[in-house]
């Protein structure tokens, strides 16, 4: 799979340039151009943060699909596939049946969960991403999305991008990678400084500030509300139940015994912070 950069993406919006407001069957366009373009291309991060402008998170899961469908890892800066694959109808459209290996028509293919988990299995992800950095930084990155819709964002086919003319909120101004915060983190690690305290520098905001601003403090709880740890020796990638075999067990219970899962929020791709 080939990596497509800004410069490429922006030649695909020529025909949009500066409109100050699209109409709803532009932005549609753009998304289907978009959409395409991921399903077979993955981006660098320059691109991952501009893509903020035209998307929000309905059209991300879209995306996240479309690409899971083909294969590919649904965070879009990855070229590989997901972990898992389970058997099912190649018939089934909706990909809800399970098919046994010896039932004709079988065929291997990633199943694709759209429902939301109380807890989170080991093949709600690894089916839909190759790893779990790529789940989280995914998911991390999903929260930041306007939920406006495109056709109503003032702009975003006249200003340059990344601006330094435009506010730090501006959608790829203001977009924080989840890989970037885990870096600078490292780096002042040894400083005393906090997941907290690096997400809020990296927000353009003191110390003093980030508990009063609404989306720094999403993005701080978000970070730290990511609850897989994987248990080494356990990690297989199997489809797992989601009831625990013993009818008695509590939920916490159930939530500690998935395929060898348990929550934490203390470490995040193997980074304990």
């Amino acid at each position: 799979m080939e990596s497509v950069g800004l410069e490429q993406y922006i030649k695909l919006l020529e025909p949009f340039a500066n409109r100050e407001l699209l109409t709803p069957q532009e932005a549609s366009r753009i998304l289907l151009l978009t959409t395409e373009l991921l399903v077979d291309h993955c981006v660098d991060y320059q691109l991952l943060k501009f893509l903020s402008r035209f998307l929000t998170e309905k059209a991300y899961d879209d995306i996240i699909e479309e690409r899971n469908i083909e294969h590919q890892c649904g965070y879009i800066i990855c070229d590989k596939s997901p972990k898992s694959s389970v058997r099912r109808l190649s018939s089934n459209g909706n990909g809800t049946i399970q098919a046994s290996l010896k039932e004709p028509g079988a065929s291997t293919k990633y199943q694709i969960y759209n429902r939301k988990p109380s807890i989170i299995l080991p093949n709600t992800y690894l089916s839909q991403y190759c790893c779990k950095e790529h789940y989280q930084a995914s998911i991390f990155y999903r929260n930041q999305l306007s939920s406006e819709a495109v056709f109503a964002r003032n702009d975003i086919m006249v200003v340059p991008p990344f601006s330094k003319d435009a506010p730090l909120s501006w959608y790829e101004n203001g977009i924080t990678c989840m890989e970037d915060v885990l870096q600078k983190h490292r780096e002042l690690k040894d400083q005393g400084k906090s997941l907290s305290d690096v997400i809020a520098m990296m927000s353009g905001l003191s110390v003093n500030d980030y508990d009063s601003h609404k989306d720094t403090s999403q993005l701080i709880k978000l970070i730290q509300d990511f609850e897989i740890v994987e248990r080494e020796s356990n990690l297989t990638g199997n489809d797992a139940d989601d009831e625990n075999d013993n009818p008695n067990a509590s939920k916490e219970e159930l939530s500690s015994a998935v395929e060898g899962y348990i929550t934490s929020n203390k470490s995040f791709g193997g980074y304990v912070v």
